[in-house]
């Protein structure tokens, strides 16, 4: 038995790739999930319109409230209202802030901005939603001090007064006595004082009792109870594409080398991209029916709406089959074994669940991990899908992630094809 386990360490010792995803990943896996794991979004991005834009954001800055929970990132007052789905719809900011004209500059702060936020993007929405209830709070705290203020300036005034006419009746019962004293004596009568002027009373700006609801105080667009399921359903298309592609596909080429049949494959006036086709051709159909399925199934069961262009939609889906299909059959590529390639396949879909802003949001991660996400297929496919299926979104606003998609699909068919050129002219070597 001892001989046993001294063997079973020393083969363990020799195969570097499981030795290092037993020690090296979960250390890695714990630091970069461990700063990912946040669901909190500090700020939020806002966009000022209207015709009282440039002194409402200037007011905005007085606020402690906006100054640590807002970002604005652009100002306008030539758009007007009907500008502001366009504006969330291609995320230009989580949130528009849309000034209301005809209002007093005194009216409180709730009374003088409509404001709109993109509910496809949930924990923006949550927040942009608690931060302007905080924004309205402190704007009627600032409006009862102002009044309290006000009241300590008439008690003081009052006050003020009322010492002023106790002095007055005093140098009034000197002059009634020195009236007595003239009228006895003969000489002339003296001057009578002055009474002091009646105060001013201030006036007291007009407080009313805030609106402190949140669906009172901000228009959620394109999701409007913030369900849940609408905004996980078009990630949840992606990461079930990303299951097949990547997991089911890399046990492919691994089959081919474990029955022997690599060096069949290498012998035969095949192509490496004619053999890579027709590898992932079966798994491509496969993950476009079950696209399908989902979808159709999301939008059954949880009712998530599908406000977009199908087209574009079906576009993005194939681009992003290949990208992950083409990942599969490179790990399936470099791996020796099934269990190496089970690995590597679970090591690329880890960080597509909890990297690329399906669960966690990208603007609460580090930088130092943010980036991470910015280069999972995932990442983009979820962009795009939200924004089709919630926003109606077109390739105007989308064409970037698309761009981005399909630069990654050449990149992982050109690393696959050339992984798999290596494999057939050494016959199966690493």
């Amino acid at each position: 038995m001892l001989a046993l386990i001294v063997k079973e360490f020393r083969e363990l010792a020799r195969d570097r790739r499981t030795l290092a995803m037993l020690v090296v990943l979960p250390i890695v896996l714990l630091v970069i999930f461990g700063y990912a794991a946040n669901f909190s979004v500090d700020r939020v991005t806002v966009t000022v319109i209207g015709a009282e834009a440039d002194s409402l954001s200037e007011e905005l800055s007085e606020y402690d409230t906006a100054t640590d929970g807002l970002d604005i990132v652009d100002v306008d007052s030539t758009l007007t209202e009907a500008d502001a789905e366009g504006l969330l719809r291609d995320q230009e900011s989580d949130a528009v802030i849309v000034t209301t004209s005809g209002v007093d500059s005194d009216s409180a702060l709730s009374d003088r901005m409509l404001v709109y936020v993109d509910g496809s993007s949930l924990f923006p929405a949550q927040a942009a939603q608690a931060t302007f209830v905080q924004l309205a709070a402190e704007d009627a705290q600032n409006r009862i001090a102002d009044v309290q203020d006000a009241v300590e300036d008439a008690l003081e005034q009052a006050a003020g007064f009322e010492a002023q006419m106790e002095q007055f009746g005093e140098e009034l019962g000197e002059f009634y006595a020195a009236i007595e004293a003239a009228l006895a004596t003969g000489q002339p009568l003296p001057e009578a004082p002055t009474p002091p002027d009646e105060p001013s009373m201030p006036e007291l700006p007009e407080i009313t009792a805030p609106e402190l609801n949140p669906d009172e105080l901000v228009t959620v667009l394109f999701n409007p109870d913030l369900e849940t399921s609408w905004v996980m359903v078009p990630g949840l298309i992606g990461l079930i594409l990303t299951f097949i592609g990547t997991l089911i596909t890399s046990i492919g080429l691994v089959r081919e080398r474990e029955t022997g049949t690599l060096e069949q494959l290498a012998v035969m006036p095949l192509r490496p991209s004619a053999i890579i086709l027709g590898k992932i051709t079966p798994y491509f159909l496969l993950a476009i029916i079950d696209m399908a399925i989902v979808t159709v199934l999301g939008v059954w069961l949880f009712g998530v709406p599908f406000a977009g262009s199908l087209w574009l939609f079906a576009i993005t889906a194939v681009v992003f089959c290949f990208v992950v299909l083409g990942i599969g059959v490179l790990i399936s590529s470099i791996s020796q074994n099934t269990g190496q390639a089970i690995q590597m396949a679970i090591m690329f879909l880890v960080p597509q669940v909890l990297l690329s802003g399906l669960i966690f949001p990208l603007d609460s991660m580090p930088v130092g991990v943010r980036w991470i996400g910015y280069i999972l297929p995932l990442t983009w496919f979820r962009e795009i899908a939200q924004g089709v299926m919630l926003r109606d979104a077109g390739l105007t606003s989308l064409w970037l992630p698309l761009v981005i998609l399909t630069g990654m699909a050449i990149i992982a068919f050109g690393a696959a094809t050339a992984r798999m050129r290596f494999s057939l002219t050494h016959g199966g070597a690493r």
